[in-house]
């Protein structure tokens, strides 16, 4: 498990599909990213994400939170994911 953590902390690390959740308004705060797995299955994860989104305006920042659903190779590389 903590191998298949690693692979999606990697992952999401340059990741823009966070933003759809958040309308895509600003942007995130990378080391704000946390996630929790909350299935996992063959060739699928499904992760809830929380960060940090950075805006322009004078609000300055806000918390969000998104499910994302993560497609695996035959070798348990991520290679799809999508806001779900």
């Amino acid at each position: 498990m903590a191998d298949l953590e690693g692979k999606i902390a990697d992952f999401l690390h340059d990741r823009q599909e966070l933003l759809q959740c958040a309308g895509g308004q600003g942007h995130w705060q990378a080391d704000s990213m946390e996630f929790d797995i909350l299935e996992t299955g063959e060739r699928t994860v499904i992760i809830v994400i929380r960060f940090i989104e950075v805006m322009m305006d004078p609000d300055g920042q806000v918390d969000r939170c998104a499910r994302m659903r993560l497609e695996l190779d035959e070798f348990g590389e991520i290679v799809a994911a999508r806001v779900c």
